[in-house]
């Protein structure tokens, strides 16, 4: 299976599905989250944390900065278009060392290794930063294949039935 399976897969569920699959991995996510919260905005069918999680006091969410280099920046409440036409936040960057806990997204998994678009944004960013790595996807997302040198592996990996930690 490949990345466009992996999305494919995701997109196929129906919307009670993904609602039941989303509320068991926000439930599994919850006891992690504490002080500054990387977060993400849902595209291409992606787990949908962030709706969930916009009363949560101190998130932050990923902008791209440059043609390899992306930061996260604080969440006020707006949103604007930026790269590849991902809403991103207006708000002030932060260092990646001032981040606890970064929830990432996945077109796909295997074990603790991810797999994102392929332009290496997170990985980057990853290397960066000693917060706790939250891989988030579903189950039908799993598939086979070796990480490459420059992947950064999660500490922590939820779907709807399971939560690993390394």
């Amino acid at each position: 299976m490949d990345r466009a399976q992996c999305i494919q897969n995701r997109k196929a569920l129906t919307p009670l599905q993904r609602r039941q699959k989303e509320e068991a991995i926000v439930t599994q996510l919850l006891p992690f989250l504490k002080g500054n919260i990387g977060l993400y905005v849902p595209i291409q069918g992606e787990v949908d944390v962030f709706t969930p999680l916009l009363s949560y006091p101190n998130l932050y969410l990923p902008k791209v900065t440059g043609p390899e280099s992306m930061n996260f920046c604080r969440y006020q409440g707006e949103l604007e278009e930026g790269a590849y036409h991902v809403k991103e936040p207006a708000g002030q960057a932060c260092r990646p060392k001032d981040l606890d806990v970064i929830i990432v997204p996945m077109t796909g998994f295997c074990g603790f290794h991810r797999k994102g678009y392929g332009k290496g944004y997170y990985d980057r960013f990853l290397k960066q930063t000693k917060a706790l790595k939250i891989g988030v996807a579903f189950d039908c997302q799993e598939m086979i294949f070796k990480k490459e040198e420059h992947d950064v592996d999660m500490d922590v990996l939820i779907t709807e039935t399971q939560c690993r930690r390394k």
